[in-house]
């Protein structure tokens, strides 16, 4: 609704397709836990319930990829104020917004001249890429307060503009609308009369050579419409496995329910002989003729001939098979999505693993999480550009340069292999003592320094006193 008020707005077509929005609203709708296999049928019955791996199978894809993340920008003073914005983003990154992108393909990151908007791609409408790269769009943004009756919302659409055959400006307009409701846009109104009256109508600059926000997208192949820049899911080679995931959950829960044994007694067994049976029937269940109520999984046969039967039945569980399977699918949809054999197992690996094994093991899961790590870094250098024009559009900074230094943990980081393997390159003579003790004695540099040093005046010291015997 939002995409095709805002197209009739501006005059523009969007270059997100049909197909790709039908796509995202099965990602959306699985990513919460609610895929349309799990609708109720005609008579509201659910058949199949979700235990929403997708999430899970997200989160884990954003902790791998953001593991101890860091963005520093240094340089000059223009860096200092960049570099303000990273410890905020990075731990957006870390709680929430990479886990978004995994699930939906993709996010935008746009300044905002006080901070970072992180949009989603349904308040996002694509109208121009070149070489596959999306650089033209337009932003909505809501606004509601309490009590009033209208709602407010904001088009903003950036662009390039050729101006000239060896002349491009970069362009932002924008409009406000107000509506009684959210079912529609409304009718245009002043900025003025809105939150953000402090922004200009329309607005045009040089020497703009990216545009002011920056896409982070899944580095997958679009599979859904070939022709289209925008990233998808990363389990959206993965739906069919996933139902059948849910499928395998499901029938394994009915099956645990279901088990519980059932005793069948004649109501001889219960009561004296032609005692109407329901009046031996409390809230609680089935009471016998002392008062005393029967377990719950005692049935009651009333009028029978005899009425001294008994009837056990032990429902068999087959809580092996069903696990397998589920080990099955759950390898599945791992793979599918760009992971080692064996990375989602509900009995995973025992024992102690090294890091070389880990390695070894797991390497197509290290080379996808490598290459969402780069697709991140892509993203937040142009992030970080976008930054450093606004400061300059909105005279926020000094002029100056910067330089951006990234660093990711390792994937396959093993704190005690890599703890023992740097004490021995002290003992070699190869790695500062002081150093060890900061990296891995938590020590300030200067607290490392000073126990260093002592300790080098005590051996000292020792070796002089061995060496007069």
């Amino acid at each position: 609704m939002w995409q095709k008020e805002a197209q009739d707005k501006f005059g523009v077509e969007t270059i997100e397709s049909d197909v790709m929005k039908a796509a995202l609203d099965d990602w959306v709708n699985i990513y919460q836990g609610k895929p349309d296999w799990t609708l109720p049928d005609d008579k509201g019955n659910v058949d199949i319930e979700s235990f929403n791996f997708a999430k899970k199978l997200c989160n884990e894809t954003a902790r791998l990829t953001t593991l101890a993340l860091g963005v520093t920008v240094e340089g000059s003073a223009r860096a200092e104020w960049i570099n303000g914005f990273m410890e905020s983003y990075i731990a957006r990154m870390k709680n929430e917004e990479c886990e978004k992108a995994c699930a939906f393909g993709y996010i935008i990151l746009k300044p905002n001249g006080k901070g970072i908007d992180y949009v989603m791609p349904w308040d996002f409408c694509p109208t121009h890429a070149t070489d596959g790269k999306v650089d033209g769009g337009i932003f909505f943004d809501h606004y509601h307060e309490p009590g009033d009756k209208w709602y407010y919302t904001r088009l903003e659409w950036q662009r390039f503009e050729d101006v000239s055959e060896d002349m491009q400006i970069y362009r932002i307009t924008n409009k406000t609308y107000k509506a009684t409701g959210t079912n529609g846009i409304g009718q245009e109104c002043s900025m003025s009369e809105t939150v953000w009256a402090n922004l200009q109508e329309d607005a045009a600059y040089q020497n703009i050579e990216q545009p002011l926000f920056s896409i982070f997208k899944m580095p997958l192949s679009n599979n859904i419409d070939m022709s289209s820049p925008l990233g998808v899911s990363i389990f959206s080679n993965a739906q069919k496995e996933l139902k059948s995931l849910d499928i395998a959950w499901t029938r394994l829960e009915d099956e645990i329910f279901d088990s519980q044994k059932k005793v069948f007694l004649g109501d001889m067994m219960i009561d004296e002989p032609g005692m109407p049976v329901r009046s031996k029937f409390t809230a609680n269940g089935a009471i016998d003729k002392a008062g005393k109520t029967l377990p719950r999984y005692l049935h009651i046969l009333p009028g029978t001939s005899q009425g001294d039967e008994y009837h056990e039945v032990n429902p068999a569980l087959q809580a092996t098979d069903r696990l397998s399977g589920i080990d099955h699918f759950l390898n599945l949809v791992g793979v599918k999505c760009g992971y080692s054999t064996g990375q989602f197992v509900l009995n995973g690996r025992s024992g102690v693993v090294t890091a070389t094994q880990v390695e070894s093991d797991d390497r197509e899961t290290i080379q996808n999480i490598k290459q969402i790590r780069d697709s991140l870094q892509t993203a937040t250098d142009g992030l970080i550009y976008a930054l450093d024009k606004y400061a300059d559009i909105y005279n926020l900074a000094p002029v100056g340069v910067y330089e951006v230094n990234y660093s990711f943990q390792d994937i396959v980081y093993n704190y005690e292999e890599d703890k023992l393997r740097h004490w021995q390159y002290v003992q070699a003579g190869k790695y500062p003592l002081w150093m060890y003790y900061m990296k891995f004695e938590g020590m300030s540099e200067d607290e490392a320094k000073a126990v260093a040093a002592e300790a080098k005046s005590e051996n000292e010291q020792n070796s002089s006193l061995f060496g007069e015997e």
